[in-house]
């Protein structure tokens, strides 16, 4: 085995983003290099519906770039771990993940899915794809889904991608379903009108949950708000509630979930749909990495935020940026290498996920720098890191923070779930 690849493989689940920034150019070292461009940042997309035309291609007639981003894949361990966030890592690093490799033309665009990953509660499917100038998310605009030949009529989807290069991209496509799946079902995945069926993919349950109901209501904005039930899954915590008014709407509430310890997890998406009866609404955290005592689920609402710049030098010691009310942010570390500037830092506060999603960094005339990455949360830590590119010199930089008003918390519709009493053994023990 080559130097090279043996090296990748001792990095595959290494959660550092420099060392994956640095894992993926040396395994593209295959494809042919015609022009060195920087990583892009991950970025996000909605499911539009825009009309196409598709045929499905065999894996023989798999494109040069095709079969050397395939070759490797592999290598790197998976899509998931490659540009996944944290809670689908977890989950493909508990070998919840199922490898296959199927290549479709959907429109002008051939795209080929990787591995699957379903666990109750989000599905997960990887994809590599090559750009050629086109939109990388024109065929996520093009497609519908299908759960044993029944169409998914209600469903949110969103799907983050990494630019590897030479057009070159890996991304993965998370589908969240409003009604309950089956443990066992076959996944389409058709054109918008469903006279084109581009894949269809044997999704099968891994892992274990764990659902506890919350016997808890209030009122909100004069309304009735009952909450439903927490569940537990490998890659995330889903908090589940509704509204009695079928006209209600939540406007800016949030959620803040925090363990016995004062650890906040992040949030990381919600969604609501309308029944005959009310409005239904899941909102989705981080996954728990073990079973804490206790969590405590509080509502809350604030305005909106300022943004501010704000000039730091590095002396070697730790720098406390103000993020406003709500806490700060402390710089711990930082490592200029190849142009490549990566911040170590820790938050301190109320809104972990606000906080830690927007910070940005500028030259000291304003400009910004490309950011790598998102924030990426050291496993087993409270700390994050977060790599900007093109940085010359690091000695003279600006900080861009979200600068926050203080936060109106809704403690008559608090509610505390005791978890590990509900249970004879630690759901997350592997």
């Amino acid at each position: 085995m080559e130097k090279w690849e043996r090296q990748l493989k001792s990095k595959v689940n290494h959660p550092f983003p420099e060392e994956m920034d640095e894992l993926i150019d040396q395994t593209l070292n295959k494809l042919t290099k015609k022009h060195k461009k920087n990583h892009r940042p991950l970025i996000y997309t909605l499911i539009a519906v825009v009309a196409s035309l598709a045929i499905t291609v065999g894996m023989t007639s798999l494109s040069p770039a095709f079969a050397d981003a395939m070759k490797s894949i592999p290598l790197i361990g998976s899509v998931f771990e490659l540009g996944g966030e944290d809670g689908v890592k977890r989950g493909s690093q508990l070998g919840l993940s199922q490898k296959f490799n199927q290549q479709v033309r959907i429109g002008d665009q051939e795209v080929t899915f990787t591995e699957s990953l379903y666990d109750g509660s989000n599905i997960h499917l990887g994809w590599v794809a090559t750009d050629h100038d086109k939109n990388i998310f024109g065929f996520q605009n093009n497609i519908s889904f299908t759960v044993n030949g029944k169409r998914i009529s209600n469903y949110a989807a969103d799907g983050p991608a990494l630019y590897l290069e030479n057009g070159t991209y890996a991304g993965r496509l998370q589908i969240d379903p409003n009604e309950k799946l089956p443990d066992k079902f076959t996944l389409g995945i058709l054109s918008l009108d469903e006279t084109a069926i581009y894949a269809e993919i044997p999704i099968e349950l891994q892992g274990s949950y764990q659902t506890i109901p919350i016997a808890k209501s209030g009122t909100w904005n004069g309304t009735e708000m009952i909450y439903d039930e927490l569940s537990l899954y490998p890659t995330t915590t889903e908090l589940s509630f509704h509204m009695e008014d079928t006209d209600s709407s939540i406007g800016t509430l949030k959620f803040q979930m925090k363990d016995e310890h004062g650890h906040v997890l992040r949030t990381t998406s919600n969604q609501g749909w309308r029944t005959p009866s009310s409005g239904e609404y899941k909102y989705n955290f981080e996954p728990f990495e073990s079973l804490p005592d206790k969590v405590t689920i509080t509502p809350y609402t604030s305005t909106a935020y300022t943004t501010a710049e704000i000039n730091v030098e590095w002396k070697g010691k730790p720098l406390t940026v103000p993020q406003g009310e709500v806490g700060s942010l402390i710089i711990l570390d930082q490592k200029l290498e190849d142009n490549k500037l990566t911040l170590t830092f820790e938050v301190t506060g109320e809104r972990i996920y606000e906080q830690v999603r927007d910070i940005g960094l500028n030259d000291r005339t304003g400009n910004p720098f490309p950011r790598v990455s998102p924030p990426i949360r050291i496993q087993g830590s409270d700390k994050y890191e977060i790599t900007f590119s093109d940085v010359i010199s690091a000695d003279s930089i600006q900080i861009t923070t979200p600068m926050f008003n203080p936060t109106n918390y809704l403690r008559d519709l608090e509610v505390t779930v005791h978890l590990r009493s509900l249970f004879q053994q630690n759901p997350f023990e592997e």
